[in-house]
């Protein structure tokens, strides 16, 4: 037994000597005897010299009968977190990230990191508490012990002497060039969503907050968006899905949304339900057809508050091997529990109305709880309000550290949020449509993590989601017609028709209720290859995605289409129950080792692993590396590689069974009065069913290589990043044609017979067959720049700006185009047969912001003027000439020679102003405003304006359409107030 109360190393040795047959060996030039340590063991002797290993940071070694004593690489980094009154901090999250460890405070605000360490080395530690201004401090990992100086952690105030006001760059994030956003910057965007925040990705177009469309994340693209009114770009759909959120470190997926039409009707492209929106002339805002739905791509960003986000890091570079299931960057966010005063926040926009409520609460025994809750209500046009989409939501989070050294932290946070988004029939429109578009969601997730001060493993963390959803998509609209004729027919062959009414309200309705399981364990080892250490992180992740909604119901006597089965070549809707498809599980690994190596005396950081993803019977290898290289105390310069893949969505997967209903044979008996006399008409009908097999659908995949480089000096820092990124295995529907051959039902000609109609001969029909497949091919190609400046002391100002230039090459597997035969020619072409045409597009935005930031008013002002400089796509001229055609019966022409007089095909071609209609012609520039005022030390005022000058240039594309780049201005203000 040795028990020692602030003793010298030397006392404890001797101690240990007088009670057992060893003696010590050591050096005392590089052992300090006098070292102070405390520690009460009962045991053995090798349980006394670990310990006496822990405390006095010394390595211990039997050599027959003598001890032998060395100093150890272990190194202690310890320190407090105060307020500004010096009182300590509890619930205060302490973030080492070199070590992937994380301390959570106690009452006394102290953290304690023990690290293995050879020679010095800097690092980064980031403090931060939810409502205080984060602290990044630049550390020596050294062997030893070192106290760091009282970290003060201040309430976010326009008072402080330092506020951050732009994103920032830092080569020590998850990739090179990742982009970080702060809390202070979130709190002066006036975000209404998540997506309001990727305005400040270098780059990206500004746009006014509003939340009337879908919100969907596309990073170093310049493919066009997925919100568009109409169909939507199968690039885009791809880009978006191929962005990973990841919110407290859990992945959150969109796998298993299911709300689409069957792409097998109508192609992915075109598979939402849309409904038309009229709205009042002169607003300017009618989006046309609108859709609520985000299948096929990313989350909605619109559901993602910003009211509890302690920051966001937006990857859009070579993501660490840690994150899988994702082919274009990932969005990072990290949300904070701990003690906080209430917060009360109401923002007054021009198309919108939000309310938010925040408090955190500290316990003694029962760590940090924090509560938030959210009310937004957003119109289109507040002159009609036919437009609508309103969320409300809450969340709680309970962190708690416990165990030796409060070595165990756990989060676990629940939410719940519903979203409404309605388009109501416009009163004075019979033919308008009313549709709604609903999303309830709730998920529970947990986030474990346990650090260890001894042996390899220094870290293990667990974390876990489940995430369930009920999805609800309804259009109805007024049919009024003579009769309409329907079928529910599901067996191929011939099958009789029935008439119905034709005045009556259509619907479409879709139900769906996703299931998601995700949960990844990773672990955090230490070792040494010489003097170089190695932290070295791997793990495993598994998903699990299933829909258990109703799925596509249909009623067949209420058709979205008068002329339902009376049309040749109709594809029509039968119930398709999303409880029957299987459930998605995907499953991967990762290894990745992080260290620092000198070279010409110089620090070179690398991050190099891979990761190996397992999806049905498919397996991708995903190889990735970061490595920056500090060229100079002012310049960093940095190279990443990486290979990385997206599993297919369960609607691409599962689309469901297409019907096709081909008219044989119509006799329609009327009444002596003029109506339909049902009963004595006969319609028949030839049922074609056809099921598309996707099991051979791939992952999509892309390759990245990235160059960046920082520079910082004197308050001046400038990060540039240039890359080529390359994605292939797009999915999108490919279309192909069957051709099928039926007996030719004729009138009969002799009335009195019993049978209404004869068969003479055979016709051939025409079948479309939409499958999804791994087809089109994308090249990104760009540059991102960032620049800010210290603050100009006469004028208190800061000077940020950021730009960039994207290169987007996208080939799709194929292209054609659909006509209307207007007259009875068989041979007339109704669908042209392009070449899979390249589309170039070039996209350049830029803006210039500058912040005055007066701490002695308490007032910060962000001005931005924003350039479009470029926006222009590049087609060959031949794109618009057909190859080929295919007839109403199937028939395929090909055309050798274009013949601008044939009269059967001439109407095909497409010139080539048409096919590059989205140029902009010159540089056009927008205005914005933001102000922030601290009215007193509880109360904050803002006021921000976008298009401040109510400048809107115009332009005629090349199809004639008015273009105005710039939105009328939009108006938002803000009240803070903390109590």
């Amino acid at each position: 037994m040795i028990k020692a109360e602030n003793l010298s190393l030397r006392q404890v040795v001797k101690q240990v000597e007088a009670q057992v047959d060893y003696t010590f060996l050591y050096d005392e030039q590089r052992i300090s005897l006098n070292k102070r340590i405390s520690l009460d063991v009962h045991g053995n002797l090798h349980s006394v010299l670990k310990a006496i290993e822990r405390v006095a940071l010394v390595e211990l070694q039997l050599s027959g009968k003598h001890i032998l004593m060395k100093p150890t690489r272990v190194g202690v980094l310890s320190g407090r977190v105060i307020d500004e009154q010096g009182v300590a901090l509890q619930s205060v999250s302490v973030y080492l990230p070199s070590m992937d460890q994380r301390f959570i405070t106690g009452e006394d605000g102290e953290f304690r990191f023990q690290y293995l360490a050879a020679k010095k080395r800097q690092e980064i530690l980031i403090v931060s508490l939810l409502g205080r201004q984060e602290q990044r401090l630049n550390v020596e990992l050294s062997p030893g012990e070192r106290q760091l100086d009282d970290v003060t952690l201040p309430i976010l105030s326009m008072g402080l002497e330092e506020i951050a006001v732009a994103p920032t760059t830092d080569q020590r994030l998850e990739s090179n060039s990742s982009i970080y956003i702060n809390r202070e910057v979130i709190l002066q965007s006036g975000a209404l969503s998540l997506n309001d925040l990727l305005n400040l990705v270098p780059g990206k177009k500004i746009e006014a907050p509003s939340l009337q469309r879908v919100q969907q994340a596309n990073l170093r693209t310049a493919n066009y968006a997925t919100s568009s009114a109409a169909s939507r770009d199968a690039f885009a759909l791809n880009n978006s899905f191929g962005v990973a959120l990841i919110m407290d470190g859990v992945a959150i997926s969109n796998n298993a949304n299911m709300q689409t039409r069957n792409a097998g009707m109508t192609g992915m492209e075109n598979a939402n339900v849309f409904g038309g929106v009229s709205g009042l002339k002169g607003g300017g805002n009618s989006p046309g057809n609108y859709s609520g739905d985000y299948a096929f791509g990313g989350l909605d960003l619109r559901q993602i508050t910003t009211d509890n986000i302690e920051s966001v890091e937006i990857v859009a570079g070579v993501a660490s091997a840690r994150y899988g299931d994702l082919t274009d960057g990932a969005i990072i966010i990290n949300r904070m529990a701990g003690s906080s005063p209430l917060h009360f926040q109401m923002q007054l926009r021009d198309n919108a109305t939000v309310y938010g409520l925040n408090k955190g609460f500290q316990t003694k025994k029962f760590g940090g709880i924090s509560f938030g809750a959210n009310f937004t209500r957003s119109f289109e046009d507040n002159r009609d309000k036919l437009k609508a989409y309103n969320r409300w939501g809450g969340n709680a989070m309970w962190t708690i550290a416990g165990g030796r050294e409060r070595a165990f932290t756990n989060t676990l946070a629940v939410d719940y949020n519903r979203n409404l988004d309605n388009v109501l029939q416009d009163p004075d429109d019979p033919t308008g449509t009313f549709v709604r578009f609903r999303t309830y969601n709730f998920s529970v997730s947990n986030r474990s993590n346990y650090r260890i001060d001894h042996g390899f493993i220094s870290n293990i963390g667990l974390n876990m989601r489940y995430g369930q959803s009920y999805q609800n998509t309804y259009k109805e609209q007024l049919m009024n017609g003579t009769f309409v004729i329907y079928s529910d027919a599901t067996e191929v062959g011939v099958a009789k028709g029935v008439y119905g009414p034709g005045t009556y309200t259509s619907v479409s309705h879709i139900e769906g209720k996703p299931i998601d399981f995700t949960a990844r364990v990773d672990l955090t080892g230490h070792y040494y290859t010489g003097d170089v250490s190695h932290q070295l992180q791997f793990g495993a992740n598994y998903n699990y995605s299933k829909n258990n909604g109703a799925g596509q119901i249909v009623d067949p006597s209420r058709p979205n289409s008068l002329s339902s089965a009376a049309t040749a070549g109709n594809r029509s809707a039968r119930y398709y129950d999303y409880t029957q498809i299987r459930a998605q599980q995907q499953l991967g690994l990762y290894v990745e080792d992080v260290f620092q190596i000198a070279v010409a005396d110089r620090p070179l950081h690398v991050r190099t692993g891979a990761r190996m993803d397992f999806f049905e019977r498919f397996v991708t290898i995903s190889p990735r590396a970061n490595i920056r290289y500090e060229l100079h105390p002012n310049w960093r310069l940095g190279l990443a590689y990486g290979f990385s893949s997206k599993a297919p969505a369960l609607a691409q997967l599962y689309p469901g069974p297409v019907y096709y209903e081909i008219p044989l044979f119509q006799y329609t008996a009327v009444t002596e009065t003029g109506a339909v006399d049902a009963a004595n008409s006969l319609y028949l009908l030839h049922v074609d069913k056809y099921v598309p097999t996707n099991n051979a659908l791939k992952p999509t995949k892309s390759q990245q290589l990235e160059f960046s480089a920082i520079y910082a000096s004197e308050g001046f820092r400038l990060a540039m990043n240039i890359y080529d990124k390359r994605s292939y295995n797009g999915i999108s529907t490919f279309r192909r044609f069957e051709v099928t051959t039926l007996d030719q039902y004729k009138t009969n000609p002799d009335p009195t017979a019993e049978v209404p109609y004869v068969i003479e001969g055979t016709e051939n029909h025409r079948l479309t067959r939409n499958e999804f497949v791994n087809g089109n091919k994308s090249w990104n190609q760009g540059i991102e720049v960032l620049l800010s400046t210290p603050k100009w002391s006469p004028i208190q100002t800061v000077f940020n700006i950021r730009g960039g230039l994207t290169y987007t090459k996208a080939q799709p597997l194929q292209v054609m185009q659909d006509f209307t035969n207007p007259g009875t020619d068989a041979g007339y072409a109704v669908t042209g047969v392009y070449d899979a045409r390249v589309r170039n597009t070039v996209v350049s935005n830029a803006a210039l912001t500058t912040s005055t930031h007066i701490p002695k008013a308490r007032l910060l002002v962000n001005f931005t003027a924003e350039f479009n400089i470029l926006n222009k796509t590049n087609t060959r001229a031949s794109d618009g000439i057909p190859t080929g055609y295919y007839t109403e019966r199937g028939e395929f022409v090909t055309i050798p020679a274009f013949d601008p007089q044939n009269s059967q095909y001439r109407h095909l071609l497409q010139t080539q102003e048409s096919l590059n209609n989205q140029n902009q012609p010159g540089v056009y520039s927008n205005f914005h405003l933001n102000l922030s005022k601290d009215i007193s030390e509880r109360l904050t005022v803002a006021f921000n304006v976008y298009n401040v000058f109510n400048y809107r240039p115009q332009y005629l594309r090349s199809d004639n359409t008015l273009i105005i780049p710039n939105s009328k201005p939009t108006y938002g203000a803000q009240v803070r107030l903390r109590l």
